[in-house]
Parts: C-alpha cells; structure tokens; sequence
C-alpha cells in the first residue's frame, strides 16, 4: 500500500523541497498551502499521515491538527515548526491531536525517518482499532483494503470461513474465500461499496457479502452464511434468486459475454393433471438431475420456478455455440427416460439470449431469453431461437391474441374445415378429418399453430375441443342422413382435453345428442401425449375405446419409439407425420422406415394413413408400400364442409390402376 502524505505550509518553497524529499522516499504526496485547503483535500481523499507548519495564517496548525481530530480521527498528525509559540505545541500534544513534535530546520534522514515512525504508529493504531471495532459485533466482519488484504478480522468471521486469526492478518480475503472471481471483488470494493452472493454447492450454502467504505481505502466485509436448501433435493441446482444473483456479477464484470439458455418442459401440466403435484414434483427432480449430470462445461444450471430451468454460460462465441451448448444439454431427453416402473416421454422448448447485446442487465436478459423460448414453441422440436427484437413484439400480440380469443367462441369466429382422406385401394373418400379454423375480425385467418398454445395455456381449449367435435359429429350425422357415401370423421383431441377427468363423459354426450353412430367418429391423439405416460394413456384409451369410437395416433414418428407398445394400445390407425413423407423420395433411411412402419403396423391389424402427400411420386411410391389411406394437397387441401359435400358426392378421386387424379377436384 502506498503510504500516503499531506504537506501543510504557508510558504510554497518549503512545500516544494518537502514534497522532492518525501517523494524520492517513497510517499505518496500532497501539498497544500493553508488549513483551509488540507481541510478540502481531507474531504475526498484519505491521507495516513498529516505534517503542518503552526504558524499560518487564518487558521494555526494547532488548530488544522485539533479539527483533523474531530473529523478525521484515524489520521497520525505532526508539527513542524520552528516558530510556534511553545505553550501552544504543549497543549496540542497534550490533547492526543498530535503525535510528535518537530522542528525547523530539518535533517532530511531523521525527518524522513519520523515520518516513516509515525506511518508505522498509524497501522498499529488501525490494527488495533479494527480488531476492537470489529470484535464488538456478533456479525462476521473484516476490514480490508482496496487489494483484499486482511488488517482486521473478528472471532465471528474467523469462525465462518474456518480460519484463525493470526492466518488471516496480512492476506488476501480471496484467499479464504475461493469461491469469489475477479469481477465479484471489484463490485465489492468500488467507491461505494456493494454485496453478493456466493453459491457454495460442495458445502450447501450460501454467502452474502456486503461492503462499505471505512477510511484510508479500506472496506469493512461482513459475511453471512445460509444454509442452501437442495433445489427440488438436486445439490447442483441453483434457485431463482441464486441464478439472479449470479448474472448479475457476471455482468457486472462486463464479460465479453454471457449465455442464458431458458428451457421449458413441453407439456408438463399432464403429469400434474394425471399423477399428481407430489408425483410430478418427483418428475421435476429427476429432470433436474439430468440437466445438471449433463450440463456442459463451466455453465450452471437453474431453476426459475414451476417447470422452468435456465442454464448459464460465459464466453459464447457465435448462434451456432449456443445452439450445440442447448443440444449437448437436452442429449439425454432423445430417449425415454425411465421413472418409477413407467417410461416417460420428456421434451422441452428451448431458446437462449446473449448478454449485453440482448440485454443489458439480469433481468432482461433473462426476459429475452424466455420470449425466445415461448417463439421456440411455435416453431416444434429441435428449434433453439436466438432472441431478436420481433419476439417481444410477437409477444404482445400473443398476449392481445389471448385476449381476443375469449370472445372468439361466442361471437362465432370459429369454424371447422375437412380434409379428406382417400383410399389407395378403392380410390375413394373414406374420410375426413376435422380441423378448426378462426377468422378473426381484423387479423383475419389466424394460423391454427399460433392460437392452439394459446387455447391450451389458457385452458379455453377444452370448451372449444368440445365445440369442434360437437360441430363435427353434426355435420357428419347430417350427411350421411342426406345419403351421402359413408365416411369417418376425425377429430384431434389435445393434450389438455386427455387430461380432463370427464372427457370420457363428454365424448358420450356428444354422441347421444347428435345421434352419431360411434363407429364413424374417430378421435386423434399425438403420439407425444400417449408416450408420456404409458400406463396412464391405456387406462385412457381403454375408457374412450369402450364407447364404441374408433382411436388414430396421430403424427406418429415425431415423438420417442413407441413400436414396442403399439401392441398394446387399443387403436385402430396409424398416422405416419408428414416430415417422413417429404423425405421419402429422396432418403433411402426414411423409405426404409416407412415401409417397416407399415408392415408392422399392418401385422397388428392396424390401418395406415400418410400424411402431407403433395406429389405424384409420393403417392406412387405409398401405393407401392402398400399404404391404405392418404391425406394432404395432393389431392385437396382442408375445405369448408360445402366443398367438402361435393368431393363426398363426386367419390372417385383417382384411378385405382394407374394412381392418376381423374380430373380437377371441384372445390
């Protein structure tokens, strides 16, 4: 530490051969011309020894010295003087204000010599005063300087850091507490002083630092500790405040930046709905420990609440890091993952923001980052966004969208359109599924993509799943009651109508009050959703199955491998998803796969419907594998039930020999 030195004399030559000596000594010094001046320069710099003239106009060093006392009391103040008035020195001695006496002219060795004396009286008397200071509270206190080197510590916080005290005198606090980074110790000892919060996960516990000024550069440290309780019992997972606390010394730092990656469980509401928040909150606890047995180096995974996690990592370079860093995290959820006798399915939506240029402190940092993840939702698995500015816009719409869509329902906005599915083997409609749309008053047609999560969330989608199969059920009855070919109409079931306790009773009465004949209704349920839960989905499936309806898993492939439970499920259809359709004329894999999905599914009696079927190839080659139904633009796209009416009636879409469309599809 510098030894820092204030001259006071009214005559300027003496001040200058003074500061020349002391400098070439070592001392870190400052002049000033009167009491008045010193006084000043006291006012905004600490100084650890003061020498004055006494003699001095306006105002004496006698009573410079007396007012140093009153104001600066941790300073070592001397006279030199060789004119003062002797019954004053006496009394300015006597008063403690000064430590020693000394006079003009001087000898520069024995003088720089004093001073020296008096610097080392200094730290003796802040020693002492510290650990007296410090040793009368109960709290964990010491007092460092702006390097972190210890002058004081109290039995409290020797006690806390498991030190003693004659190791401690003399050392850098980092030394003591290795959990501190660099950026954490200059937040601490600014001008102003500040806290933090450091996580020890080895010893559960949390540490909160807090610092203020003292005098002569020095800061007093007190240390709190907390016990840490396990985050849903997982020792290496940080809590929401602790994850706040983190970033926020990250960035404080200015690092050159910093990843917040916010992961979101897909439809985690099942499992609260059918096992229970106690089940479900052992759920969580294995979730958790997978992301943080698998969480990449150096980054720190937390939770934010409910089903929410974020994971925090430094120095990210460009999108595509971030992007791996999200893959190399959520590896072990490629596969079912096994729970109590159960295999669950466990999916998340991710999307991740980089500080500072997505955000400039913790908090919308984080905010950034969970727009992103809520964009990822829309956009289906594997998709892991960078945050930009149009998420949060699109997020005020959802919000306004969510709003609007309360009114939807009852100001008759909705409608259902159907798409037909066709034959292979006959050429013919044998049936349509039913697909909700909305028009809004001034959006116009909202994608179905956007207002589906918005239903589910809200839990409006219940009301209106119900309406839509109400709506279906008639308009299917209607038609075959007008003679129209037979056909079976399918209608989605979400996640959150599955989760409903009275579905079962609900599908029932829309049976009995549109006169429907269950074997022409059949009901579609992700494979996402049934994979889940196994055991829970065929209690389920049992239940609606019983009721005489027919049941379809629907965009089979886009979830876990559910071939070694097909078996078991009560279905009657298989519908293969259409990412594998777009595929099939150009990979040799997904044509593999395809076919295997068909022969299986036809050894287990099912039926096969592909989806999204836009070309004559694909169709060609469907006919080939022996697909039995197939649904997508190709033939028509989703029509309203009038033109759908005149397709029923037209029958025949293509002939049955060569597999070419007959003629334009009066639409």
């Amino acid at each position: 530490m510098q030894k820092k030195l204030l001259l006071v004399d009214d005559e300027v030559a003496i001040l200058k051969a003074l500061r020349r000596l002391f400098k070439r000594a070592g001392f870190a010094v400052q002049i000033a011309e009167s009491g008045k001046e010193a006084l000043a320069l006291m006012e905004h710099e600490d100084f650890h020894v003061v020498m004055t003239d006494f003699r001095m106009p306006h105002m004496t060093g006698g009573e410079l010295v007396a007012e140093v006392q009153a104001r600066f009391p941790d300073t070592v103040c001397m006279i030199l003087s060789g004119y003062a008035d002797l019954q004053s020195v006496l009394l300015a001695l006597n008063s403690g204000a000064v430590y020693k006496f000394l006079e003009k002219p001087w000898d520069d060795a024995a003088l720089v010599e004093e001073v020296e004396q008096a610097y080392l009286h200094w730290e003796d008397l802040q020693k002492r005063a510290g650990l007296t200071r410090l040793g009368a509270e109960s709290l964990a206190l010491v007092e460092v300087d702006h390097n972190g080197m210890i002058y004081a510590i109290n039995p409290a916080a020797c006690q806390q850091l498991s030190i003693e005290q004659s190791s401690a005198m003399g050392h850098s606090v980092i030394q003591f507490l290795p959990l501190m980074r660099k950026e954490q110790f200059d937040l601490l000892f600014s001008l102003r002083g500040g806290h933090i919060e450091l996580v020890d996960l080895d010893q559960e516990r949390a540490l909160h630092l807090r610092s203020k000024p003292a005098c002569n550069q020095r800061w007093i440290l007190s240390i709190e500790a907390h016990n840490r309780t396990a985050v849903l019992g997982v020792r290496q997972l940080l809590d929401r405040s602790e994850v706040i606390s983190h970033l926020d010394s990250v960035m404080a730092a200015e690092q050159p930046s910093v990843m917040v990656a916010y992961l979101d469980l897909s439809g985690f509401r099942n499992f609260n709905d059918y096992l229970g928040y106690s089940e479900a909150d052992r759920i969580l606890s294995r979730v958790a420990e997978l992301l943080v047995a698998n969480k990449p180096l150096h980054s720190i995974i937390g939770r934010m609440g409910g089903d929410e996690f974020v994971m925090l990592a430094a120095d990210i370079g460009d999108v595509q890091q971030g992007i791996n860093l999200i893959r190399e995290l959520l590896q072990p959820f490629e596969c079912l993952i096994p729970f109590d006798g159960r295999d669950l399915h466990i999916s998340f939506n991710a999307g991740f923001a980089i500080g500072p240029e997505d955000g400039a402190n913790s908090e919308v940092l984080l905010q950034n980052a969970q727009a992103a993840c809520i964009y990822a939702k829309s956009r289906g698995r594997s998709f892991y966004p960078r945050y930009h500015q149009a998420m949060n816009e699109r997020r005020r719409d959802l919000v306004r969208l969510q709003s609007d869509l309360y009114r939807a329902l009852e100001c008759e906005q909705f409608s259902v359109v159907y798409q037909p599915k066709v034959c292979l083997q006959s050429g013919n409609i044998v049936g349509a599924e039913a697909l909700l749309r909305w028009q809004h008053e001034e959006h116009g047609a909202v994608s179905p993509a956007e207002f589906i999560p918005l239903a589910e969330s809200s839990g409006l989608i219940e009301s209106i799943g119900e309406w839509v199969l109400a709506s279906a059920s008639s308009q299917s009855r209607a038609w075959h009651e007008e003679g129209l070919p037979p056909f079976l109409v399918s209608v989605n079931l979400s996640g959150r109508q599955l989760q409903m306790g009275s579905l079962v009773e609900r599908v029932r009465f829309v049976l009995d009050n549109t006169g429907l004949d269950p074997e022409q209704l059949e009901l579609e349920v992700t494979e996402t959703f049934l994979m889940q839960d196994i055991s829970q989905s065929l209690i389920l499936l049992e239940e609606i199955k019983a009721l005489g309806v027919r049941l379809a898993i629907d965009d089979f492939g886009t979830g876990y491998s559910s071939l070694n439970y097909l078996h078991r499920l009560p279905i009657d259809t298989l519908k293969i998803d259409r990412s594998f359709i777009v595929d099939l004329e150009r990979s040799s894999e997904t044509y593999d796969l395809v076919r295997n999905v068909i022969h299986m599914s036809h050894d287990l009696g099912l039926r096969v419907v592909a989806e999204g079927v836009e070309t004559q190839v694909q169709l060609d080659m469907l006919r080939e594998l022996a697909c039995d139904e197939i649904q997508g633009y190709y033939f028509s796209p989703p029509v309203s039930p009038e033109a759908f009416r005149r397709l029923l009636a037209q029958q025949r879409v293509f002939d049955i020999c060569t597999g070419r469309k007959e003629g334009p599809v009066a639409l």
